[in-house]
């Protein structure tokens, strides 16, 4: 028996990067995505952003880009 990586999935962190995406969004991958760069590729061509913060990255929906972040 052999295991295979089936790839990564990224999920929408919400529009404050502290809470949870409302429609629990994740990027639709393409079959031939197996990293976690390759995913959040795929996420831009479909309108999804990439912010920094602090050790790690948000990934943001298009819905949730929208709206403005609370702190």
């Amino acid at each position: 028996m052999s295991a295979h990586s089936l790839g990564v999935e990224v999920a929408c962190d919400g529009p404050a990067g502290l809470d949870d995406c409302p429609d629990s969004a994740a990027i639709s991958a393409q079959f031939t995505s197996r990293t976690t760069q390759q995913v959040r590729a795929d996420g831009r061509r479909d309108g999804w952003t990439v912010r920094r913060a602090p050790g790690r990255l948000l990934d943001v929906c298009p819905r949730c880009r929208t709206k403005e972040p609370t702190r």
